[in-house]
């Protein structure tokens, strides 16, 4: 099995993890953050070790990297991470559920997890993450450093720049173009092409005005 070093000592590492261990080529040998971030000495029964302790550690030569970090700044302290390993000498390795069929490709660091519906000729670049129950209409292109929430839908012939975050049940009509580092927020709904650095927030629900027990008492769905 090829030798694998996570970068990223939190639940989005430990949640990368879990699917590595699962069902790749990969054994998880370390985790890795950088010094100040340290909680503890190991995960799972495998060390944690200081950035600057990597290359001396668990070199190039030997071990492969995978940089599992959110979304914080739009994808930009993990695209800088990503840049420190390559520059490093690390090959990045790459996650596609064995659940996830179809014709399309996937960049490095980058990661597809199950339940992810993929139509054909989707392109997928670097550091990419795509969470569970996301749908990827055919002939999508989605640039380096985004990262896909669960159960978005993005339709066909569509591009999302670089960058870009879409939350979660975000729907992406067919043929649009997202620009970079855009923010689409949880439910929201566009059907016409965007710029770069583009927010878009949907709406709360507005609480009802009666409590959950004085509504189920007055609905007839909730009726026995």
């Amino acid at each position: 099995m090829k030798k694998l070093v996570i970068f990223g000592a939190g639940k989005i590492g430990e949640a990368v993890a879990y699917y590595f261990e699962r069902d790749s080529d990969y054994e998880i040998c370390a985790y890795a953050c950088d010094e100040q971030y340290i909680a503890a000495d190991s995960i799972n029964g495998k060390p944690v070790i200081g950035t600057s302790r990597v290359v001396e550690m668990y070199p190039p030569e030997e071990y492969e990297m995978f940089v599992a970090v959110g979304y914080q700044g739009m994808n930009k302290l993990r695209s800088a991470k990503v840049a420190y390993f390559r520059s490093c000498g690390y090959k990045l390795a790459r996650y596609v559920s064995p659940h996830v069929k179809g014709c399309f490709t996937c960049g490095d660091n980058s990661i597809v997890m199950d339940d992810v519906a993929i139509q054909p000729h989707v392109t997928i670049g670097d550091n990419v993450f795509v969470w569970g129950g996301a749908m990827i209409g055919h002939h999508t292109v989605i640039g380096d450093n985004c990262w896909l929430t669960g159960s978005c839908a993005i339709g066909g012939l569509v591009t999302i720049g670089g960058n870009c975050f879409i939350g979660l049940n975000a729907t992406v009509g067919h043929g649009v173009k997202i620009g970079t580092h855009c923010m689409l927020g949880a439910g929201t709904l566009i059907c016409r092409s965007i710029g770069d650095e583009v927010v878009l927030v949907a709406k709360d629900t507005e609480p009802h005005r009666l409590n959950s027990d004085q509504f189920t008492r007055l609905s007839t769905c909730f009726r026995m």
